[in-house]
């Protein structure tokens, strides 16, 4: 099982068009996207709740995109500080959502040396409960820059992997994803990536459309099923 085409992650829903759910799916149609991820947790905690109501803001974005016919990814920002808390929010809000998929965003919290066995933990309480769910992990581009990641904990478990290519501050976002894809297929076990390209501000920097074009000729150069921002 993969994905196909060009996919947008979402972090804040109330901060994108205005939380206007009909207006980010067909912004979302214009674009030309087959599938959105949203976030839906934080660590132990539910993410993308009203500030004021509570209110789960998630599943009418869901029917929005599913009714113009997106797939709806879920992302988790995880620490691996409370992995069963982690996975237990995890899977309530996989019971609740009804997704096409779950994406586990592990970074710089995970680089230690004293992650990996929170890494299983999680991975084998989250399977436990979904045995063949779609599942991909999220992460940097070179694991050879982040050796004290867990990596192997989380890929074991899988199925795709999600490198997070940002090519900020440079102009090189083909020749940067091939490294990544270079990197890891030297590693086990290897899964298929769907890579992760910039489309954000930082500072006075800013992705341009010809490298952002780039970035997808690339992915499709080296056969990618699919590519996201």
């Amino acid at each position: 099982m993969t994905l196909h085409g060009k996919g947008f992650y979402i972090w804040q829903i109330l901060r994108t068009e205005a939380g206007n759910v009909n207006a980010i799916a067909n912004l979302a149609v214009q674009a030309g996207l087959t599938h959105v991820l949203v976030k839906i947790a934080d660590g132990a905690t539910a993410f993308n709740l009203d500030p004021v109501t509570r209110a789960d803001l998630v599943p009418a974005l869901v029917r929005a995109l599913r009714d113009r016919g997106l797939e709806v990814w879920g992302w988790h920002y995880v620490y691996g500080n409370l992995p069963v808390a982690e996975a237990d929010i995890a899977i309530q809000r996989l019971q609740q959502l009804n997704l096409d998929g779950y994406v586990i965003d592990a970074e710089i919290q995970g680089k230690t040396t004293t992650k990996d066995a929170a890494a299983r933990t999680f991975m084998t309480r989250l399977r436990s409960a979904f045995p063949t769910f779609p599942m991909a992990l999220s992460s940097y581009r070179y694991p050879t820059w982040h050796p004290k990641l867990p990596w192997q904990a989380f890929l074991e478990k899988v199925d795709i992997n999600m490198p997070q290519v940002y090519w900020v501050e440079s102009d090189d976002p083909g020749d940067q994803l091939a490294r990544c894809v270079r990197e890891f297929q030297a590693m086990t076990p290897f899964r298929p990536i769907i890579p992760t390209g910039s489309a954000y501000l930082q500072g006075d920097w800013k992705p341009t459309p010809a490298q952002v074009l780039e970035f997808l000729n690339a992915a499709r150069s080296l056969n990618l099923a699919a590519a996201n921002f």
